[in-house]
């Protein structure tokens, strides 16, 4: 599976569950929630504070007309995954970086790549670094560095599951 699937699932899960919220406090099932049905809905689960619970919610309510659709929260959410996955992917190539730049320079090369995906046991690591220098290499000199694989992610939607990337 790669990462792309994998963040798919997670986004129709999310989805689903973000509607089973809807169902749950939309009580009159105009597809939209008020503060007060907010309020009312997590009183009678029995929630603390649920003023305060509905405030932070609410902080969501784009138009500020007092209602929350299942869009907004969409949207906030999608900016929230959004976030977390780029501080995730910054985390991810600095430590790309660190567990496979032999010689301490802050960068690595096609040799230092292919050494780690042949120690790991990968089944084509000539493939996957390949397609890893294929795609970051952004300045074609062999190397690749934070800033390099940090500007590729920006520009494209990259996995670094995802070898077969045509060439730019």
């Amino acid at each position: 599976m790669s990462a792309t699937t994998h963040y798919k699932d997670i986004v129709k899960q999310m989805n689903k569950d973000l509607e089973g919220f809807f169902d749950k406090y939309d009580s009159d099932r105009n597809g939209k929630i008020t503060h007060l049905e907010m309020v009312e809905s997590l009183k009678k689960a029995g929630k603390k504070n649920p003023e305060k619970i509905a405030a932070f919610l609410f902080k969501n309510d784009s138009d500020k007309n007092g209602e929350l659709s299942i869009e907004e929260v969409k949207v906030r959410i999608g900016r929230m995954n959004s976030e977390n996955i780029e501080n995730v992917l910054n985390w991810d190539v600095e430590r790309f970086i660190r567990d496979n730049d032999k010689d301490g320079d802050k960068k690595v090369t096609r040799q230092e790549v292919l050494e780690r995906f042949t120690k790991q046991g990968a089944l084509d690591p000539e493939r996957i670094t390949e397609g890893i220098f294929r795609q970051m290499d952004l300045n074609k000199d062999g190397e690749i560095t934070v800033d390099e694989i940090k500007e590729f992610n920006r520009k494209k939607k990259f996995s670094f599951l995802d070898s077969s990337a045509p060439k730019q």
